[in-house]
């Protein structure tokens, strides 16, 4: 290969990100269209019947890992090119992993929500309501859906802010790979039957909350941890809907007002529908980078290709 065709593909750090993103997108793309092909040979499929009792959130978990040991699995090929390991990739299995984790699922994703609901309930769009199960079911369903929304927010998180944006950021910088990255993530989000204009725009906040403790804390720990305790919050304990879906199997019966205005309820969508949503995860955002001032330096790259070092091994 001549010196001009090599500068096409290759940098002074080996395969150039775009090239590697490439790839990486290229064979989550043709997973995807097999996936489609299949579904579509077998036909409607009606959903999951509303009475499958406790393995709907089972049947939902599978339906979730599946596609997330594809990329892991696409991540370690992608790994092996570049002479890494999987877990540069944003989560590493480190001793602070679970402590990370478990500080975004009650402070940064619990209590979030837990707040953002008394803040609805103070302007009389919302009530909790009362206990919707009771005894052995709340301790099942609890664990069942805290496995599902675990999955959940693997999933997503390593998707969209793993090998994806530590290769978009090598190429490109930071932070404007974390901003295209959560303009996909909000985008992916579009199909969800239920979501709003609004709630897409919030979902696009969100993205840069989670990149923002990845910036800050070096790996994704935290981010899984916040998306899961948001979910389950929001599914499980306090039983509202997310993107118009309310799951089986919820602690409470909330109600949400049908006089007031869906911009501030956030109607048949749920709370994520509200603009208090979008304002309480653009502050998030900013409080989270006032907290963890000090950028801790992640295994995977994220810096520009002018802050990179000469040799990439």
């Amino acid at each position: 290969m001549n010196s001009g065709m090599r500068a096409v593909f290759y940098n002074e750090r080996g395969l150039r990100a775009g090239w590697r993103l490439f790839i990486f997108a290229g064979m989550i793309w043709l997973v995807y269209m097999a996936a489609q092909v299949v579904t579509r040979r077998a036909g409607p499929s009606g959903g999951i019947p509303g009475d499958a009792g406790y393995s709907l959130p089972i049947l939902l978990a599978v339906g979730e890992m599946i596609p997330f040991l594809v990329v892991l699995f696409f991540s370690w090929i992608m790994s092996r090119i570049e002479h890494r390991q999987v877990a540069d990739y944003g989560l590493p299995l480190r001793r602070h992993a679970w402590s990370r984790f478990w500080t975004g699922y009650l402070f940064w994703g619990f209590v979030p929500l837990s707040i953002l609901l008394l803040t609805m309930r103070a302007f009389h769009v919302f009530s909790f309501g009362g206990l919707a199960i009771r005894s052995q079911q709340i301790l099942i369903w609890g664990l069942l859906w805290f496995f599902m929304f675990l999955i959940v927010g693997f999933l997503e998180e390593f998707l969209f802010r793993g090998y994806a944006l530590h290769t978009l950021a090598d190429g490109i910088g930071f932070w404007p790979a974390a901003i295209l990255m959560a303009i996909v993530f909000a985008r992916a989000h579009m199909g969800n039957g239920g979501e709003t204009r609004l709630g897409i725009v919030a979902t696009a906040f969100f993205a840069l909350f989670a990149a923002a403790t990845l910036r800050r804390t070096g790996d994704l720990w935290l981010a899984v941890g916040a998306h899961s305790g948001w979910d389950w919050a929001q599914s499980f304990f306090y039983g509202v809907p997310d993107s118009g879906l309310k799951t089986p199997g919820h602690l409470l019966s909330p109600q949400l007002s049908s006089t007031a205005p869906v911009w501030l309820s956030g109607g048949s969508v749920g709370p994520e529908g509200s603009v208090l949503t979008l304002i309480l995860w653009a502050a998030m955002f900013i409080v989270f980078l006032l907290v963890y001032r000090k950028r801790q330096e992640p295994a995977l790259i994220m810096t520009t290709a002018a802050e990179a070092p000469a040799q990439h091994a």
